[in-house]
């Protein structure tokens, strides 16, 4: 977004190689007498007091990495008020007299202080609450979204732990494509995306950003009560370890949890009933299940047979482990976040194996 501002204002970005220690500035901008070395920090909030300290920190780096070029640290957020993006104009202007500043939202507010920067200055224009349109936010995770969520991630995941495709994406055309889905289903996302601040604003290539945000609503979304049966297996002619099997090979069911947690070799806890997905979970579903039955009250269930909370997501992503169908990684993180049985520390042990650099990949 700041590239673009600065380009539509005749400014040429200029992409330099690493300095000083394999660091550079975010950006550096020329035009006709002038040039700045520019170094943008992004909040999740808008208010002053987040803001100012992340102004001093970008100020710091650019004045750090600036060389022969002129500083300039630039703050963003979702949104911005522009009382508080005056505020951190003033800060700068009274503690550093000479420092060049900006602040920009993902609403089109730009507010700058410097030499030849005056002229991008801009406030949209403020919608009355009970005009705007309210957002949707679920939407953003709903069971085809959260599927091509995983379809742009795949490509920084191991194939025998996400079964999606691998490539990257131009546009939602090529999104819907990919993931089977309607061009207006990816429009939709891909454009919520980009309202919400989470796409790349200069890549060439649908890339996320603000990711620990991201994933951090994706969990909350992820927290709904699930509907769920303790199942039993009977010994019937020799096939009860062959009943689990049999679920599993239907076409119509995964491992989920912990179960799959230990299917992709990154599971540690023990003690709880392995969990299975199924598409629908209804009484004819169960019936046709050969060698089980409903676990008695009180009784220790073989399996908790669980409808998927998000079917296309769960089941287009399923990956085979020793030949059983299983949850992909990203699907079995996000369920055992809120599970009471030492979900926390499993969750935690995935993220430190596995998707640590989805996390740190940001730019």
């Amino acid at each position: 977004m700041l590239a673009r501002a600065f380009r539509q204002e005749g400014w040429r970005i200029v992409r330099q190689p690493p300095v000083q220690h394999g660091y550079r500035p975010d950006l550096l901008i020329r035009r006709p007498g002038a040039s700045y070395a520019v170094e943008i920090k992004v909040g999740a909030e808008g208010r002053s007091d987040r803001l100012i300290p992340l102004w001093s920190q970008a100020y710091i780096q650019a004045s750090h990495l600036a060389g022969e070029h002129p500083p300039l640290a630039v703050v963003a957020a979702p949104k911005i008020a522009p009382r508080a993006a005056q505020q951190v104009l003033k800060f700068a202007e009274q503690y550093v007299p000479e420092a060049a500043a900006g602040v920009i939202d993902f609403e089109g507010l730009h507010m700058f202080r410097g030499p030849h920067l005056e002229a991008m200055n801009v406030e949209p224009p403020r919608v009355s609450p009970w005009l705007r349109a309210p957002a949707d936010r679920a939407h953003l995770f709903s069971d085809l979204n959260q599927w091509m969520l995983k379809v742009i991630l795949a490509p920084e995941l191991p194939e025998n732990l996400l079964s999606a495709p691998r490539a990257r994406y131009r546009s939602a055309s090529q999104l819907a494509k990919a993931a089977g889905v309607s061009v207006m289903s990816a429009f939709r996302f891909v454009q919520q995306l980009r309202h919400e601040g989470y796409l790349h604003e200069s890549e060439p290539y649908l890339s996320l950003v603000r990711r620990g945000d991201l994933f951090q609503r994706w969990l909350a979304s992820a927290m709904q009560r699930a509907k769920e049966v303790p199942m039993h297996c009977l010994l019937r002619s020799g096939r009860s370890a062959g009943a689990r099997r049999q679920l599993l090979d239907s076409g119509h069911a995964c491992l989920a949890l912990f179960a799959a947690a230990r299917a992709l070799d990154v599971g540690f806890v023990e003690g709880v009933p392995d969990h299975v997905y199924v598409r629908r979970l209804a009484p004819a579903d169960l019936s046709r299940w050969d060698g089980m039955v409903l676990a008695e009250p009180g009784e220790v269930p073989d399996m908790i047979v669980r409808q998927a909370p998000a079917a296309h997501s769960v089941f287009r992503g399923i990956v085979r482990p020793n030949g059983l169908a299983c949850c992909d990684i990203l699907q079995v993180w996000l369920d055992v976040s809120s599970h009471p049985s030492r979900g926390q520390e499993q969750a935690a042990l995935i993220r430190r194996r596995v998707l640590g650099p989805l996390f740190e990949a940001s730019s």
